[in-house]
């Protein structure tokens, strides 16, 4: 049986939730505000919808993780695996990962103070995970984790994997015979090893390592569960320090070339509501509650919560609420009670 990475959208009214990364707190209390109880159950028949990046960085990802299972099995919930879900589904080490497969590891360096999984957790964790789906699909509604590329979409929906890894490891693989193809992996070697010590330091001074940047841009922008789940990119001007290391690409506004009409909702983007003269970045130009994209079609309901365990570290106040998408209505609403009016 194959993998459904494809699945079609709820219909009806939903609610679409942003990036949770481990915060159990804020899902219980943006629950409570958007009218649902316990199981999930709303009066006014509606559902949920998770854009994925449930877990890593906040204190309890395991539950979480839980809570969004059940709803999920109960028919209450609809979620898309976002890129902190594919790393656990791949073995992959990345900052604030160390709850799932013992911290610290080589790239947890962070004081996150999460929950550890246990033997059990990651058993349930990963079966759970394994049933999710990348993209949801329907002529009313898009939702994604973090680009809607339709090439992506289509070799996904022809394929015959029967897992997510399975499928993973092969476009990695057919990679990596493309560049040796070219005659780079010994200089994407060389790269690796002359830089090793740096790439992971944020005060290093790393120039734009031109083989390791064709690697890397080919392993994001070939592999379809990468290009969706993290998004599109290009080879960057200068080295990118994100994530805990230092990256040759950077991020794409690929909604600026998304012609289709269908909506699309994501995550994925650490949006905020700061003044246009201390953003920066894809949302330099574009305010919190704005659809955007050449159609005014496109929406991200990541709001950065995932930026919490610094405010914990800081002992501030929390700067950054999660936040639901109601639809039809295009309504924000955040945990805090605050609703917007979004617009086009």
């Amino acid at each position: 049986m194959s993998h459904a990475f494809i699945q079609p959208t709820f219909t009806g009214p939903v609610d679409i939730i942003g990036d949770i990364h481990g915060e159990i707190e804020a899902l219980d209390r943006l629950l409570h505000v958007l009218g649902y109880d316990e199981e999930g159950n709303q009066a006014e028949q509606r559902r949920l919808i998770f854009v994925g990046d449930l877990c890593d960085r906040g204190p309890d990802s395991v539950a979480v993780l839980k809570r969004v299972k059940c709803l999920v099995e109960a028919g209450r919930a609809q979620c898309v695996l976002g890129n902190h879900e594919i790393n656990l589904l791949t073995d992959t080490f990345r900052e604030g990962n160390g709850w799932f497969f013992g911290s610290a590891h080589q790239d947890d360096f962070k004081a996150f103070n999460s929950v550890p999984a246990s033997e059990v957790h990651r058993k349930w964790i990963l079966d759970f995970l394994n049933s999710l789906p990348l993209v949801l699909d329907a002529p009313h509604l898009r939702v994604v984790h973090a680009c809607w590329d339709q090439r992506s979409v289509d070799q996904l929906r022809s394929s015959s994997f029967y897992s997510l890894r399975q499928a993973y490891e092969y476009f990695l693989e057919q990679t990596a015979l493309e560049l040796q193809a070219l005659g780079i992996s010994e200089q994407i070697q060389a790269e690796q090893q002359q830089y090793q010590g740096q790439l992971k330091d944020p005060t290093a001074t790393i120039p734009l390592l031109k083989s390791l940047a064709e690697k890397e841009w080919r392993d994001q922008m070939q592999n379809p569960i990468r290009t969706l789940s993290s998004g599109a990119e290009i080879i960057a001007q200068k080295p990118v320090y994100a994530g805990g290391r230092w990256r040759m690409i950077d991020r794409l506004a690929w909604w600026e070339n998304y012609a289709d009409r269908v909506p699309v909702v994501i995550g994925h983007y650490w949006r905020n509501f700061k003044s246009a003269e201390e953003k920066s970045g894809l949302f330099k130009d574009i305010d919190a509650v704005m659809w955007f994209g050449q159609h005014s079609n496109v929406f991200c309901v990541d709001y950065s919560v995932g930026k919490r365990y610094h405010d914990r570290q800081q002992q501030a106040e929390f700067s950054q609420h999660l936040g639901a998408l109601r639809l039809p209505e295009q309504r924000l609403i955040f945990e805090n009670g605050r609703q917007y009016q979004t617009h086009r």
